[in-house]
């Protein structure tokens, strides 16, 4: 494993050389560049010849024909693995996604006709949000992992965020400071709520974890970590940021130890203040443990104050802070950077910070960049990103227009700053690949000249075949999921809200207000069946049809609970059985046709977390962690995260949604036949034991049915839309 980057200089902006990695070794770079190579293409990897040239500053790729091969040169291997993914997707028309891939190849590739040149417009492709490890891949095992990390290099990610197996780094630490086991598990989230605990936003909670994972996780991230830079790839590890187990508090008690306010109604962490001597030591240790398991690479996350109010709101105050725990880091590594969200630091309090040692990740540009706010942060570096999931939650969205028009502006626009890269900081990943696709290419374009155009490219490249159904079909995909949204995406359904007679979103944050026309996504998916008998073998083209009428009937639901909730008004207790029972039908008839495809399963994501368990200790937390996250989240009193991370799974509607509406329609109906007022008290309790009971069950559910997806659309679209 590389352990340390030489300090080197990009630009205005000195940094450790993440394009320049090759330089320890260049027989290994190629290496680790064929071997990816030969991951993606076990068949065809001999058709290749990698050149690395080291002599350049910034990223590029050359593809040409060279003597029979496929020439990709280049100056390290994420760039080889670049150039890999632009002959496959424009030379091969394939393609290579979280929801499935599409490489079919002739028995021989073809020879590029001329040379293709692209050198990168960004230092920096950054990838991950803290809330990706819980919502996306908290049972995800080596297999996965090493998938994921070459989807990375496909996609020119050079600098990562690698938060796994910070467990094990807080048990050494405090282990060095003589807390007992007890205190330790006591500080350690549970496994689907990690992301939080390192953010600094509660202690303990989903846990007591078991030694087992710990010790899983700990193992993961060293493979994590040895194939990031065997790529290239930077690790970005956690940072001391200031947040202690309440337990240094007693320990230390003439150290200024705050107890912060709570979060959303957690008890509150403990922030021990820069400016004591111990918090460099302590910064200096956490630096030391975390360097013994799994190296140093100078790039460091975390955040201050993370959704939480400070102990004390003046601007000297909060400099203070920043100050202390950047000098902190500092004194911990002098070559560190601190890369540090947007989401929480004020305007007032970035000048503090030195410029040379710090990457501000403006996470929101897709619908609220803070770099036009701020004057560009006000010199310091900074990466234009986007989340476009929040929560994890299924559906179909973001911005495609945006992003195709908004970097090529910033990258020329006079108050631009140090803009020095582009990101991909989702919540949750697996959905909506267009997204993600045209914002890795806009690193090696300056422009997309017709954005219809290369959206039809992608399809095509997407399912293997062209046609104008096809062509069309994604043209009313563009004009409506990927027109918006206006609020967080994804768009959300009733169908996992709460249950009431004014719902407005199924978790905080989120909107069920439609802006588009379901009607014209509709025109897609028929568009779309229409070639099923050509497509009906393709991963790529199954996982869309289910998806698209995923969104259309979720929409559909939102537009018959707007005629439920007339009936009830109204008083039409006919009218309000016949919508019932139709809603009703929908719930389980679109369950179903879920539960046909392993990517739309809560028995996916369930049997998942129980593959990780080593014993029935193991399995309790696991399976309780994965079930209670996507549905409460929190604990009852916490309503504020009730229903956050919904999801639109097969098992989970039938199994948890369907249920819960079934509770409030008796309370309804009820009502209607007896003249009385709706009991909102006895319905919250009678809701939430049920939910509380729903995240201690063990019952079985399989990754899939087995049965035919496109078939049960067309059921679906038949039964419901014509």
């Amino acid at each position: 494993m590389v352990q340390h980057f030489e300090k080197g200089k990009t630009g205005d902006f000195a940094l450790s050389n993440i394009d320049k990695i090759q330089i320890d070794n260049k027989e290994e770079n190629v290496k680790s560049a064929e071997e990816l190579i030969k991951r993606i293409l076990p068949d065809y990897y001999n058709s290749f010849l990698v050149t690395i040239n080291n002599n350049t500053e910034k990223d590029y790729f050359h593809i040409r024909s060279n003597a029979g091969l496929i020439e990709i040169e280049a100056n390290n291997p994420i760039s080889i693995a670049s150039g890999l993914y632009w002959y496959l997707k424009y030379y091969c028309n394939c393609h290579i996604s979280w929801t499935g891939d599409q490489l079919k190849l002739p028995k021989e590739l073809p020879l590029p006709v001329e040379e293709i040149a692209h050198k990168a417009n960004f230092d920096f492709r950054y990838y991950l949000n803290y809330c990706t490890f819980s919502y996306s891949m908290p049972w995800w095992n080596w297999e996965r992992w090493e998938r994921e990390i070459d989807w990375m290099a496909l996609h020119g990610i050079n600098l990562a965020l690698a938060i796994v197996g910070q467990e094990a780094v807080w048990q050494n630490l405090m282990r060095a400071h003589n807390f007992s086991e007890q205190q330790i598990f006591e500080f350690l989230p549970g496994p689907a709520y990690l992301a939080w605990g390192w953010l600094g936003n509660f202690d303990g909670w989903g846990g007591p974890t078991t030694q087992n994972w710990i010790d899983d996780q700990k193992e993961l991230q060293k493979k994590i970590i040895n194939r990031l830079t065997e790529l290239g790839i930077t690790p970005a590890l956690q940072a001391f940021t200031g947040r202690v187990p309440k337990y240094f508090k007693e320990k230390y008690p003439n150290a200024k130890i705050d107890q912060l306010p709570g979060w959303y109604g957690y008890e509150g962490v403990y922030f021990l203040d820069p400016a004591e001597p111990l918090f460099k030591e302590l910064s200096k240790q956490f630096i030391q443990e975390q360097t013994k398991l799994y190296g140093n690479y100078h790039f460091f996350a975390g955040d201050v104050f993370h959704e939480i109010e400070s102990p004390n709101e003046n601007s000297n105050y909060l400099n203070r802070i920043y100050k202390g725990i950047q000098e902190g880091l500092l004194y911990a590594d002098s070559q560190s950077h601190w890369v540090l969200q947007s989401w929480s630091i004020r305007d007032e309090n970035i000048d503090i910070l030195d410029e040379n040692h710090v990457i501000i990740l403006d996470l929101y540009c897709d619908s609220e960049p803070k770099w036009k706010k701020t004057n560009a942060f006000h010199g310091h570096p900074w990466v234009w990103n986007i989340i476009n999931n929040f929560g994890g939650r299924s559906g179909l969205g973001g911005k495609l227009e945006l992003i195709a028009n908004e970097i090529p502006k910033a990258l020329i626009h006079p108050n631009k700053g140090k803009l020095v890269g582009i990101g991909f900081a989702p919540e949750g990943i697996g959905y909506n690949p267009i997204i993600y696709d045209l914002l890795a290419e806009m690193n090696w374009r300056n422009k997309i000249n017709n954005l219809e155009n290369w959206i039809f490219d992608f399809a095509c490249r997407r399912y293997g075949y062209c046609s104008n159904n096809i062509k069309n079909a994604w043209k009313n995909l563009l004009t409506t999921v990927y027109s918006g949204p206006k609020s967080y995406p994804p768009l959300e359904t009733i169908i996992c809200a709460y249950p009431s007679l004014t719902i407005e979103k199924a978790g905080s944050n989120g909107s069920t207000q439609m802006y588009y026309s379901n009607k014209v996504l509709l025109e897609a998916l028929q568009l779309l069946l229409k070639d099923k008998n050509e497509l009906s073998d393709s991963e790529t083209y199954v996982h869309d049809i289910v998806d698209i009428t995923r969104q259309i009937c979720a929409n559909l639901a939102n537009e018959m609970y707007v005629d439920l909730v007339q009936s009830i008004k109204q008083k039409e207790i006919a009218t309000f059985n016949q919508i019932v029972n139709r809603l009703f039908q929908l719930f389980e008839d679109l369950d179903n046709m879920l539960s046909s495809n392993k990517r739309f399963s809560l028995g996916t994501w369930l049997n998942g977390a129980k593959a990780k368990a080593k014993d029935h200790h193991d399995l309790k937390l696991l399976e309780w962690n994965a079930r209670r996250q996507i549905t409460l989240w929190s604990s009852p009193e916490i309503h504020e995260f009730h229903d956050y991370a919904n999801k639109q799974w097969g098992g989970l509607i039938k199994d948890y949604y369907l249920p819960r509406w079934k509770m409030f329609v008796e309370f309804q109906r009820d009502c209607l036949l007896h003249n009385k007022e709706f009991d909102e008290i006895s319905f919250k309790k009678k809701t939430l034991d049920w939910a509380e009971e729903w995240s201690n069950k063990n019952d079985e559910f399989e990754d899939a049915n087995g049965e035919n997806s496109i078939l049960l659309a067309e059921t679906l679209l038949n039964k419901y839309f014509i």
